[in-house]
């Protein structure tokens, strides 16, 4: 079983302006927190709602003028808005180790290819 940490990162929507804050994310459906594993799959706390991170969309919250998410409230995130996201946050995972982390940049990168 893959190693779960919970998802601290900034919108991973490219330029949304949400991507300037740092958010723990949760699940629509259950309202249950968000966690990422180093194979590249999100899930929710009780993991009955566990895909890869492209299949999932993302909704910041925020509304101000320009973002995207006024338009479609749940958005695709792409290899940069992801990356980014993922960069900003990696200090907040904590525990993580160096190779977790590895695992987890390379399967985000095998799935935008």
């Amino acid at each position: 079983m893959p190693t779960r940490y919970e998802v601290k990162i900034t919108c991973p929507i490219t330029g949304c302006p949400g991507q300037g804050k740092l958010n723990g994310w949760v699940c629509a459906p259950d309202g249950g927190t968000m966690y990422v594993d180093e194979d590249g799959y999100l899930s929710c706390y009780s993991n009955n709602h566990r895909a890869k991170i492209i299949y999932w969309r993302f909704d910041c919250g925020d509304r101000s003028s320009g973002s995207k998410h006024n338009y479609h409230k749940y958005q695709s995130p792409d290899l940069e808005g992801f990356t980014h996201g993922l960069a900003v946050g990696l200090p907040h995972f904590g525990v993580a180790e160096a190779v977790w982390l590895t695992k987890l940049i390379q399967a985000v990168e095998a799935q935008f290819r």
